[in-house]
């Protein structure tokens, strides 16, 4: 009896000890299944997440930075715009009909990449908004979507376009070289500060982000009237860059489709207003450039004085 009684609980002991082994053979086997499953799902994340990359690089190529980081943001977009005060700036290429027409297709096709790639560097570095290209031609303008204020958005403005002239001055022997450039590469440019309807314009399927108005055709006017391989600002960017900048004397540009004529001054450089350096002593007041007198002739000056 006590015998049955022993093999009953063997088999009792045996039958458990077969079920907890299936179990832990089932719960292993789940394991390894859901590892699987997250395994596959990491490496469907890291594909989206490397396909995302890339459209957003390739979007990039069409959109300005600060419009690209909106999108991925999540941030929502609709055909509405806002009335804001924006500095502008146009720049093109003197004669490049006349240029293109002297260039194989592939040395224009290589040498206008080179170009805008490089603008548009200018333009990022200095916080400007790039609106668009109308062939050879370039539209950025400062204040929105970000803005730094007037001031100094239209300093950011007149300090990208000197860097750009600068650019051009250093690679013409690069162009001719490189791409074949019939002559000296020349541009002109104008800048205009003035309210602005900027924000999405188009339809639901497709939106262009851009600025339109009164002030950005006045730019357009200035960068016409521009001489050759210089800068031609409104008067009301000059007010506001003035201690910042030289400017020449007014010229009067009668523009077609405005009104009154328009006064513009030519960018010549920055100003030695900020260069200038001031020394107050007792009795004293010295006032100097030293951009323009050395140390040696500035103490020299000084000795005079003293005698």
């Amino acid at each position: 009896m006590e015998n049955n009684e022993e093999l009953k609980a063997l088999k009792q002991e045996n039958s458990k000890l077969k079920l907890e082994a299936r179990l832990r053979k089932s719960l292993a086997s789940e394991l390894e299944r859901q590892k699987s499953l997250v395994q596959e799902a990491k490496v469907e994340a890291d594909a989206q997440r490397d396909k995302l990359q890339k459209a957003s690089e390739q979007l990039s190529k069409y959109l300005s930075p600060q419009i690209c980081e909106k999108i991925f943001s999540g941030a929502e977009f609709s055909a509405k715009s806002a009335r804001k005060k924006l500095t502008i700036f146009f720049s093109d290429i003197v004669g490049f009909t006349t240029l293109s027409e002297q260039m194989e297709a592939e040395d224009l096709s290589n040498f206008l990449n080179f170009y805008l790639t490089n603008m548009c560097d200018i333009a990022l570095k200095y916080g400007g908004t790039i609106d668009k290209f109308i062939g050879d031609s370039v539209m950025v303008f400062f204040g929105d979507p970000d803005t730094k204020g007037a001031k100094e958005d239209a300093t950011a403005c007149c300090q990208m376009a000197i860097e750009m002239l600068n650019f051009l001055e250093n690679n013409q022997q690069h162009f001719q070289d490189t791409y074949n450039f019939p002559e000296k590469l020349e541009i002109r440019a104008g800048i205009h500060n003035g309210l602005c309807n900027v924000g999405n314009f188009g339809s639901a399927q497709r939106l262009d982000y851009t600025a339109i108005g009164r002030a950005v055709n006045v730019t357009s006017r200035l960068e016409q009237a521009a001489p050759k391989n210089s800068i031609l600002i409104s008067s009301t960017v000059r007010n506001l860059v003035k201690n910042k900048f030289e400017t020449s004397s007014p010229i009067e540009v009668k523009a077609k489709g405005i009104d009154k004529p328009i006064a513009g001054y030519v960018l010549t450089r920055q100003g030695s207003l900020n260069a200038k350096v001031i020394k107050e002593l007792d009795g004293l007041k010295l006032e100097y450039d030293p951009k323009k007198i050395d140390k040696n002739k500035l103490l020299e000056i000084i000795g005079k004085l003293e005698n």
